[in-house]
């Protein structure tokens, strides 16, 4: 009898706990980046449906013009609720699909990138014990390569980049005890892996406050120290970033990257 009374009072708390992890949830729906450097602005709108993301429409204003920086991307999920695809509908006439191939944890393999069904690329992932992206390449060098290393808090503290048509950089970042603004939109991981967002990062449960980068020179990758940045981060109440100041590290201290962003709290 008191085993059965016990179960029942575990099982209150765990359920309760729950709840209140929900509750704690805010999802992201808009995401503004300023550079006051140039004056120009970048905007993420997001559509939530049955709580993931349906719609990703983002574009850049630039001297008051809309540029060609322009996505209209819808998400595309299996009967497991898993996103196996995605597709760019911003040229109608040109829709760009990225289809995944995934395992039995349902992490995106391989991806392969066409358009208008014609194959122009393909991603492959390779993943730790953890189902963190930890490899990622473009078999036919036209998008990414890069790897990323883990802290042991989780956080992806060490990004190798080497794109296409780009001097290869390792980025070393810290991060704050926050939550990560992209933490209640986990389905934003498989856009970032195929359209990276080289500021931001949906992997790990908390933000980057610092970064320093290397450029490769000859054999050395050498600090660069005007790529160098720290962060200013102010929060809500639920520990979600509500802005973020891109702050260079060198004598100049300007300011490249001004973002703010706003959700929808349960």
């Amino acid at each position: 009898m008191k085993s059965s009374i016990l179960f029942f009072i575990l099982l209150g708390l765990l359920i309760s706990c729950s709840k209140n992890e929900d509750l704690d949830t805010c999802r992201l729906e808009r995401f503004v980046q300023e550079n006051p450097l140039n004056k120009s602005f970048h905007y993420d709108y997001i559509t939530l449906k049955d709580g993931r993301i349906e719609k990703f429409f983002s574009y850049d204003i630039n001297a008051n013009k809309d540029t060609i920086n322009k996505a209209v991307v819808f998400f595309e999920y299996n009967a497991k609720g898993q996103v196996k695809a995605v597709r760019d509908e911003a040229k109608p006439k040109s829709i760009k699909r990225y289809d995944a191939t995934l395992d039995s944890k349902g992490n995106a393999t391989k991806i392969i990138q066409s358009t208008n069904g014609n194959i122009e690329d393909e991603i492959e992932i390779e993943y730790d014990s953890k189902n963190r992206p930890i490899s990622i390449s473009s078999r036919y060098l036209l998008g990414i390569n890069r790897s990323i290393e883990y802290d042991n808090a989780g956080n992806p503290y060490n990004i190798f980049r080497a794109d296409i048509a780009t001097t290869p950089t390792i980025a070393e970042h810290t991060f704050d005890d926050k939550r990560n603004f992209f933490s209640g939109i986990p389905e934003i991981k498989f856009y970032w892996i195929v359209r990276p967002l080289n500021t931001f990062l949906p992997y790990g449960d908390h933000n980057i406050v610092s970064t320093k980068v290397y450029l490769l020179d000859g054999t050395q990758f050498k600090e660069s120290t005007n790529q160098s940045t720290k962060r200013e981060l102010t929060y809500n109440n639920k520990g979600f970033p509500e802005s973020v100041k891109i702050i260079r590290q060198d004598l100049s201290s300007t300011i490249s990257n001004i973002s703010t962003f706003a959700y929808k709290c349960q």
